[in-house]
This record gives C-alpha cells, structure tokens and sequence, in this order.
C-alpha cells in the first residue's frame, strides 16, 4: 500500500513537473532596458531620466526605471502588446503623458529586449529578439544590440593566452551582431568607424555556454554612449 502511494505520488509530481514546463515553453519573457540619458532629450532634465511603463494599460511595470537599468524579465502570453513609456511619477506612476507610445510583439518560449532610446532624434522603443540558442561547451556568445544612433564596430581580444585572438562584430542602428568566442577574458572596445573609440576599452570575463548581450545606447554626437551589459549563464 505504501509503495503503491508512493508510485502515485511521484507520477503526481511528475505530471505536475511536465505541465509546469509546457506553461514555461509557452510563455514570451520580456526585458525593458532604458537606453536615453537626460542630457540627450535636455540639459536641465535628471541623468537618470527615470520612467514608468505602462502595457496593454493595466500592468504598470517597471516603475521609476533609470539611464541604463535592466527590468525583467516578465513573463507574458505570447501576443502583441501596447507600451506606453512616461517620465516617473512617483506619487501616480504611469499616468504622466506618454513619450513613447508603441507596441512589442511576443512569441512563445522567446524573449525580447524592449530597448527605450532615441531613433531620429525621438525616444522609441526598439525591439530586439535575444539569440539564446544553444552555445558549445568552451565557447560563449557575445551579442550588439545597436540602440545607438551610429553604425558601431565591437572588438574582443582575449587576455590571459599565449597567442591572443581579437573577435569583431558590426551592427548599424536598429540591427544585432552576434559572434561566438572562446569562453574567457577579453577586452572590450567599440568605434565608430575601426578608429574612433566611443566606449572605453574594459575587461569583461564571460564564461563556458554563457550569452552577453551589449545594448549599445546614447548618441555619439554628444559622447553619451554607453554600453549596458546583460549577462544570461548556462545557455544550454
């Protein structure tokens, strides 16, 4: 009796387990990254330039989201969905005037990036389709998400080899680049044009099976380009 319980239980649990990933499979995940410093919408305006968001107009989320944060991911069925992105309130939040009014596309098991940026000199809101396809044991993935209002050109150079290799990857506004490396030490540069730096050159460690994702932002005109960095381990 107590085995036959047992054996009822676990086939309980295994059932649950099975449907539990099937909703999982079935679920779109989504990220919003802000990507408009103040100072490149108006000088007096905060550096931070927080915001709300607002979708399908009853979720308020995020709330009060600053220059180069990363929320989510959420979760959601897959479908479209309206975002509307307004300047913080923090005593009503979501119900300041929009400045940007548009839509996401989610599809099931994917995730998206919603990058809040500046495109034509206007805030918008960029989609981007996260690669997390498998990666190789040893290897990982380094992905441009190009946000900013310039064709950037993103060099890797391992650190810590004996025979250093250097990895580049392009993407014009709007676009991704993807390249797959050595899981290891690097050092990160992006140019405009092969010569002209426009982020800082840093070491940036990524391990075996991981994917970073690079979400280019800012405007190059002004020199508020940034890069906002996500980090997705075990990309199996």
């Amino acid at each position: 009796m107590r085995l036959r319980t047992r054996v009822v239980c676990q086939l309980a649990a295994l059932c649950f387990a099975l449907v539990a990933s099937s909703f999982a499979a079935d679920n779109a995940y989504l990220y919003i990254v802000h990507g408009i410093p103040g100072r490149d919408v108006a000088e007096n305006l905060n550096p931070a330039f927080p915001v709300d968001v607002l979708i399908n107009g009853d979720t308020c989320i995020p709330r009060n989201l600053g220059f180069e944060d990363i929320a989510g991911p959420y979760s959601f069925s897959p479908g479209t969905y309206e975002v509307l992105v307004s300047e913080s309130n923090t005593l009503a939040p979501c119900t300041n005037p929009p400045i940007i009014d548009s839509k996401v596309t989610l599809t099931a098991g994917a995730s998206v990036s919603a990058v809040i940026a500046l495109s034509s000199g206007s805030p918008a809101l960029l989609q981007f389709t996260d690669n997390l396809s498998i990666v190789a044991p040893r290897d990982a993935r380094f992905v441009l998400s190009n946000a900013a209002d310039s064709e950037l050109l993103a060099t890797f150079t391992q650190e810590g080899v004996t025979s250093p290799k250097t990895f580049t990857v392009t993407a014009k506004p709007g676009a991704e680049g993807t390249v797959t490396v050595p899981a290891g030490t690097y050092l990160v540069e992006v140019t405009l044009d092969g010569t002209t730096t426009v982020v800082a050159a840093e070491t940036f460690g990524v391990g075996s099976q991981s994917a970073t994702f690079f979400y280019a932002v800012g405007q190059s005109a002004n020199k508020s380009l940034r890069l906002i960095k996500r980090r997705v381990p075990d990309v199996l």
